[in-house]
């Protein structure tokens, strides 16, 4: 693979390609007054030409919780974190040049919950490819982020997703760059680009041109509490998600499952109660769900309620739907309307993607109210995941930037 070398890319002769860098020249960056410091670069990913490790200097980043479940797996990425819970205030950047650069944005993407960059964007756990090729056969330079915690704060995530691209912009030399986001990624991405974080941590300083949200919840989201039986699932096959009640009747007896819950005082998911939103008024909740949702004991659990978990999430989702990003970025959006995982239904009471209501991903009253900032607003036959792999979902995508760029060019002088 061959691409452009900075002067920071070039090795030391007692370096190998499979060796992390270190980057004492970057290691400086505090003295320039940069918000963050590249640590390590690593030139052996399966994927990618190099991903770097970059620690974040802005108090807001603190150490978040982990538990078991969801400790990352990927070999690779806990290598280059330097553990399978990393500290919260690093992140990765991930880069692969397009051999042939044919588009002058660089493309930014940001995971869900439960991901990182290689399983989002590179190759699904069935082999499946992602949109990295597509995006790489179009011509376009690639970068995406993990976060350490896939199921983290989403300020603390806003911060890192600045931090990214401040770095992305020193990489390339560039002043924009086109943003595209999957599912929870897309509410960190939304916090900055409304420039709702302190100037001191995270200044919307315009570099985003274009923003791709695929089944993003516009309008949050109130799964966890909204069905049962997906909390007896997450129990029983160790599912990387949240529990929406703190003790359940499991094989006869009750347990305790406070520390895997999305309460506060479990502690491990502190991003998913960010997301909650009631739904109920325009989708009621069927009726054996009700003590989930509202709150209270029967004979299968004990729940707060939704309402808990809302405030305990300081009501970020209704601040958001009064915080419009950037009215000169231009929107592209895309839910899915397939519910079904293998055969298995998610989201039942209304149309979705299997978790996220396509009403959610398509609500742009909050992010993006300006007159004709919003390009497009599409509906697939496809599930949540298959919103990152399906090759329709792809194309969705590069049809996008053909849009955006045909425009471009047709604008009159």
């Amino acid at each position: 693979m061959e691409f452009e070398q900075l002067e920071s890319d070039i090795l030391t002769p007692d370096m190998t390609e499979n060796e992390p860098i270190l980057l004492p020249s970057l290691m400086a960056s505090t003295q320039t007054n940069l918000p963050y410091q590249v640590m390590e670069r690593y030139h052996d990913s399966k994927y990618w030409g190099w991903t770097e490790r970059i620690r974040g200097h802005q108090d807001r980043l603190t150490q978040e919780k982990f538990i078991l479940e969801i400790e990352c797996k990927d070999e690779e990425i806990v290598r280059y974190f330097g553990s399978s819970q990393p500290a919260s205030y690093d992140v990765l950047l991930h880069y692969l040049p397009a051999s042939k650069k044919l588009h002058q944005n660089p493309v930014l993407l940001v995971h869900g919950a439960a991901h990182h960059a290689n399983l989002s964007w590179c190759e699904s756990l069935h082999q499946e490819k992602g949109l990295l090729y597509s995006l790489l056969s179009s011509g376009r330079d690639v970068f995406a982020v993990s976060f350490a915690h896939s199921h983290g704060d989403n300020w603390q995530q806003a911060i890192q997703l600045s931090n990214i691209i401040r770095r992305i912009k020193e990489v390339v030399q560039t002043d924009k760059i086109d943003l595209i986001a999957h599912s929870k990624g897309g509410v960190p991405a939304w916090i900055y680009l409304a420039g709702l974080c302190s100037p001191w941590d995270a200044q919307y300083q315009g570099e985003v041109e274009r923003y791709m949200m695929l089944g993003t919840p516009n309008r949050g989201l109130d799964f966890p509490f909204r069905h049962i039986f997906p909390n007896w699932s997450v129990i029983q096959m160790g599912i990387s998600a949240p529990i929406a009640c703190d003790s359940i009747l499991y094989y006869g007896r009750y347990i305790d499952t406070t520390k895997r819950s999305i309460y506060r005082d479990g502690g491990a998911f502190p991003g998913s109660c960010q997301l909650l939103y009631r739904w109920d008024d325009k989708y009621p909740v069927q009726m054996q769900s009700k003590t989930l949702y509202y709150g209270g004991q029967n004979i299968f659990l004990h729940s707060r309620g939704i309402d808990a978990a809302i405030r305990e999430g300081d009501h970020l989702m209704e601040k958001l739907l009064s915080s419009p990003i950037d009215s000169q970025i231009e929107v592209h959006i895309l839910a899915g309307n397939q519910p079904y995982f293998n055969g298995i239904r998610g989201e039942q009471d209304a149309e979705s993607d299997g978790l996220v209501f396509v009403d959610s991903v398509l609500f742009t009253d909050g992010i993006a109210p300006s007159p004709n900032q919003v390009k497009r607003k599409d509906v697939l036959p496809l599930n949540h995941l298959e919103l990152l792999y399906h090759p329709d979902a792809h194309q969705w995508v590069l049809d996008g930037f053909s849009l955006s760029y045909s425009n471009l060019v047709n604008e009159p002088v």
